[in-house]
């Protein structure tokens, strides 16, 4: 019951996830960035939409076959709607910290990885009204491509562990909450695209 009763709020930080990957001796690196909402279903609250914006300064140019790629930053920035930071206001929440788990696709010229990331959401202030921005930053682990051609990094779905904060920064009476969320359909999830050879 206390899960759902919050559900709402937990849509604060979708995203989607971290994204990035930087070639080991690449001498020159590329930035990305894509705009996806995600659709977040809740046991009491239904569905919630959450528009995010995933990006990373330094993906590859090109990668090697067989040469492992180095870790890349990447940050996810959500916007919070009103009704979402007005259940958290309701429950004593006023401040907001926690994780966001994210999977990938890594095509690697028709040979697909599926990658896990996870982010980390710093604590961050609820305000007393209005809509509110969360950023979550974190890296993708290194990549080792067997194929040479094209490769794509896809984004995927997300599973966001949220911890709302009273004043005195101890926990709310909700405790951690879990909420899977999905990227909502009819949008193109490919982030980023570069060459193996």
């Amino acid at each position: 019951m206390k899960t759902g009763l919050f559900t709402r709020a937990a849509a604060v930080v979708l995203v989607a996830g971290a994204l990035g990957v930087a070639t080991a001796g690449t001498s020159s690196a590329a930035a990305a960035e894509l705009s996806l909402t995600y659709s977040c279903q809740f046991s009491v609250a239904g569905t919630h939409d959450v528009p995010s914006v995933i990006s990373s300064p330094n993906l590859p140019d090109s990668a090697a076959v067989g040469v492992p790629t180095e870790p890349a930053s990447a940050s996810v920035t959500s916007t919070v709607p009103d009704s979402v930071r007005n259940t958290l206001w309701w429950i004593g929440g006023r401040s907001v910290d926690g994780t966001l788990t994210t999977t990938i696709a890594v095509d690697n010229a028709g040979s697909v990885q599926t990658q896990t990331s996870t982010l980390t959401i710093p604590n961050t202030p609820v305000p007393s009204s209005g809509t509110f921005q969360v950023v979550a930053t974190g890296t993708l682990p290194s990549l080792t491509l067997p194929n040479a051609g094209t490769t794509s990094i896809n984004l995927g779905n997300a599973d966001l562990a949220l911890t709302p904060r009273q004043e005195n920064g101890d926990p709310t009476w909700i405790g951690v909450v879990h909420v899977p969320c999905t990227v909502k359909a009819g949008q193109s999830t490919k982030f980023y695209e570069f060459q193996v050879a």
